[in-house]
């Protein structure tokens, strides 16, 4: 009877290690710092040369770029809920709900991201986020943005060209958003 037991008990500890590692809480501690807007303790969750991928909007790669992001997104006052988390070995899979200002200035309640997944290294730490949009969350989002870039181009050229680096890229930046916020005011008061 005791062997049985030890046997039963080796089989559920054999198949509790098989799975490996469960990162929902870094995902979870990710959402909590990033809602903080604490940028130091958010960045230091990702590996060395870590990329993010927002569908349509791009990939960027490399830990200065995603300072630049979590900066941009903490003057934005950018709100995530992170829900449905499911872990499978080194990725973590959840839904992802996301308010700022920007999407608030331009009469979008929140977007919804269906698909997240961060990928991780063995240590631990987030190597990769790659996110795809709902399709009424792109829709959304793409048509205020068509409106919001014609708007600036035509009334605002410099001001929205400054928004860009020199090989045309946008530049992610706590000085950027809150010249988006300022352009963005402009657009809704004309």
């Amino acid at each position: 009877m005791k062997t049985r037991l030890a046997l039963i008990a080796l089989t559920f500890l054999v198949a509790a290690c098989a799975r490996g590692p469960d990162f929902s809480q870094t995902v979870l501690e990710f959402q909590r710092l990033k809602n903080e807007g604490n940028v130091e303790q958010a960045l230091s969750l990702f590996a060395d040369k870590p990329s993010l991928q927002f569908g349509p909007l791009g990939t960027i790669t490399g830990l200065n770029e995603v300072r630049g992001i979590l900066e941009y997104d903490r003057a934005l006052n950018t709100q995530l809920r992170i829900e449905e988390c499911q872990a499978t070995g080194l990725e973590v899979s959840c839904r992802v709900i996301e308010t700022n200002d920007w999407l608030k200035s331009v009469d979008i309640k929140s977007i919804t991201y269906d698909e997240n997944r961060f990928t991780f290294t063995s240590d631990g730490r987030i190597q990769s986020v790659a996110s795809t949009l709902s399709a009424e969350s792109e829709q959304l989002l793409g048509a205020a943005m068509t409106r919001f870039d014609a708007w600036a181009r035509a009334n605002q050229p410099s001001a929205y060209a400054s928004l860009f680096s020199d090989k045309g890229a946008f530049v992610y930046s706590h000085e950027n958003a809150e010249k988006v916020l300022a352009l963005l005011r402009k657009w809704r008061i004309e």
